[in-house]
């Protein structure tokens, strides 16, 4: 008896966080997150100022949350993609497709306002940020896996450190989405984040497929 309300007090109190987290997605995909307070949070999700209280410690702990919570969703959906492609589709063009994703993702789903949002946030180091920053988010397992299917089939190769490899095309996007950002609206992200990654890859392009 007591396992069955200890269960239904965790289930209750699950929908209730992600009741939070929802909520205050919608808001942030309408308003500033500074523009964005608890009091608003909580009154749009009908909950109680003293709850919010008991899942997350501040505002900003819920962002970070809601910004892990996100970046884990579209990490799932790139995942897609690569698990789309036939086992013959050369890795070249999965890591194009998969750039695309990342732009269309980037300029239609989060917006410029997020993203720029997201950098100042990551710029202040008021928030826990470490979902994006992290080196071994699941997208950047993604680049690294399809980069290594290319070396292991002969698709690939370069004199850097598969490591070094990883890091250059993970700097890469995020170089590309920082120059959208400070570039909006005069930089169209998917053309210039195509083209920059189709002269990576033929910098790795292994020889004997010339």
């Amino acid at each position: 008896m007591k396992k069955e309300q200890a269960k239904r007090k965790s289930n209750k109190g699950e929908k209730t966080k992600q009741k939070l987290l929802t909520t205050a997605a919608m808001l942030f995909n309408q308003y500033n997150f500074k523009e964005v307070t608890v009091d608003r949070i909580v009154e749009e999700a009908q909950v109680a100022k003293g709850t919010f209280y008991i899942y997350f410690e501040s505002k900003d702990a819920l962002i970070a949350a809601f910004i892990s919570d996100y970046v884990r969703k579209v990490d799932t959906d790139y995942r897609s993609v690569l698990d789309s492609f036939s086992d013959d589709t050369s890795s070249a063009q999965i890591l194009l497709a998969l750039i695309g994703k990342i732009a269309d993702t980037l300029t239609e789903v989060i917006g410029y306002k997020s993203m720029r949002t997201v950098y100042q946030l990551m710029l202040t180091d008021d928030i826990d940020m470490g979902a994006i920053k992290g080196y071994d988010r699941e997208l950047y397992q993604i680049f690294a896996n399809v980069l290594k299917r290319g070396i292991e089939r002969g698709e690939f190769q370069s004199t850097l450190s598969f490591e070094d490899l990883i890091r250059h095309f993970v700097i890469a996007i995020r170089g590309l989405c920082y120059e959208w950002c400070i570039r909006y609206p005069d930089f169209d992200l998917k053309a210039q984040a195509l083209a920059y990654f189709q002269i990576l890859l033929d910098g790795i392009k292994s020889k004997t497929l010339y």
